[in-house]
């Protein structure tokens, strides 16, 4: 019996043995499916899917321009000013960028021309130019938007004719008429609501010194020594301890506007409402009270040689008057304005074109009627999609009421222009 059990346990373990020894040839043997697979400590379980990261992205934006501005000035003979030649130049660089689906951000600075006619400014020490354009973040979900920073108010720029545009928009005979107008960017708020694709509702609202916004230029009324309250804010600017402006007066701005946009037609309308306190520091002070009436509308007509798109805007503001040495008093009078002005472009290939504009600005306060003029004829090639070169003539005439002479200059410019979109 005992020898029966040695002989079991033997021929188990031989057994045991020869299994272990046995390995069937690869392409006889059959994979174990999922089911019957066993499931051991070594197997490897898929790793969790990463967490979806917020979509971000940031890209540049700017534009350089520069080139000969040729100059004829028409002065009294008491203006002992000749007229210049210089070569001008103006930049502006900046970044744009969003964060996840709703917002997005723009941040500019602009080296400027250096005067409305160009003279320049330090390449190192003193006079250097360099402006806040656009400072904001904005939220935009179902046709809504609303931004703060410093930023332009869209409804308040006039059209204009894209082949005026060389030196960005910033010498005499195209920015002044913008600014007179009402052309509005500073530091606020500015909210819209897209009611269809076509129509836009929108509302910018600043609360800020009268040189935070450009919108103040159009307010009008002599403060002695200055012809308009944004010069007395800004006379204090290089001169204080920390450059600053005056912070003595500040001015509460709104503006409402709706805009409309389809393929061959564009326009929009704006009433800006402002109350400006010239005396921060005493109570009994009158404020100056005004609004600025503003319309403008744009074609796009396909013609057999270009695209035409002629253009219109006009502009109408009313504001109270302040006694010119004491705030206090207000006078009966109105200060008056309003800005018209016309023009054209003809894209004849792609942007490559020829454009005309006319604007004039009329101002009426006591004892004071002016009278300005710009006109500017112009042409613009675009060597590559970003690069253009340009040729225009421009005249600007000023009529002052009491006074016989018609004043002004006449100018010539040859640029140069990169564009970044």
């Amino acid at each position: 019996m005992r020898t029966l059990s040695i002989t079991l346990v033997l021929a188990s373990t031989a057994i045991a043995s020869a299994e272990t020894e046995i390995q069937f040839p690869p392409e006889n043997a059959r994979v174990a499916t999922a089911e019957e697979a066993p499931v051991t400590v070594e197997t490897k379980l898929d790793p969790p899917a990463p967490e979806k990261k917020q979509h971000t992205w940031i890209e540049p934006f700017g534009a350089i321009a520069g080139g000969m501005h040729l100059q004829s000035l028409h002065q009294p003979a008491e203006v002992k000013t000749s007229g210049q030649n210089p070569t001008v130049a103006v930049s502006r660089l900046g970044l744009r960028g969003g964060v996840g689906k709703y917002i997005t951000y723009a941040s500019e600075f602009e080296a400027a021309l250096g005067g409305p006619l160009g003279y320049g400014s330090s390449v190192w020490e003193g006079q250097a130019a360099i402006a806040i354009r656009d400072q904001f973040v904005r939220y935009t979900r179902a046709g809504f938007s609303l931004a703060a920073g410093r930023i332009a108010d869209p409804a308040s720029y006039d059209y204009v004719s894209a082949n005026m545009g060389d030196l960005l928009y910033s010498d005499l005979y195209t920015r002044d008429p913008l600014l007179y107008s009402g052309a509005d960017r500073g530091n606020g708020l500015h909210g819209s609501y897209d009611i269809t694709k076509n129509f836009t509702v929108m509302a910018t609202f600043h609360s800020t010194n009268p040189t935070g916004i450009t919108g103040t230029l159009a307010i009008g009324g002599k403060l002695q020594p200055f012809d308009r309250p944004f010069y007395l804010a800004a006379a204090q600017v290089g001169n204080s301890q920390n450059n600053l402006p005056d912070h003595n007066l500040h001015i509460y701005f709104g503006s409402p506007a709706v805009m409309f946009r389809s393929e061959h037609f564009e326009a929009k309308a704006e009433i800006q409402m402002y109350s400006l306190d010239t005396q921060q520091s005493i109570d009994d002070d009158q404020t100056i009270r005004g609004y600025n009436l503003r319309l403008g509308a744009r074609g796009h007509i396909p013609t057999q040689i270009g695209k035409l798109s002629p253009f219109a805007n006009v502009s109408r503001n009313k504001n109270e008057i302040l006694d010119p040495t004491d705030s206090k008093y207000r006078l009966p009078e109105l200060f008056r304005s309003y800005t018209f002005s016309v023009g054209t472009d003809l894209d004849i290939t792609k942007k490559s074109g020829v454009g005309a504009s006319y604007a004039m600005v009329d101002t009426r306060e006591p004892d004071s009627h002016v009278r300005e003029h710009y006109l500017n004829l112009g042409t613009s090639y675009w060597i590559e999609d970003s690069v253009a070169v340009g040729l225009r003539g421009s005249i600007f005439a000023q009529q002052i009421s009491g006074e016989t002479m018609t004043t002004g200059a006449r100018s010539v410019f040859v640029t140069a222009r990169l564009v970044l979109n």
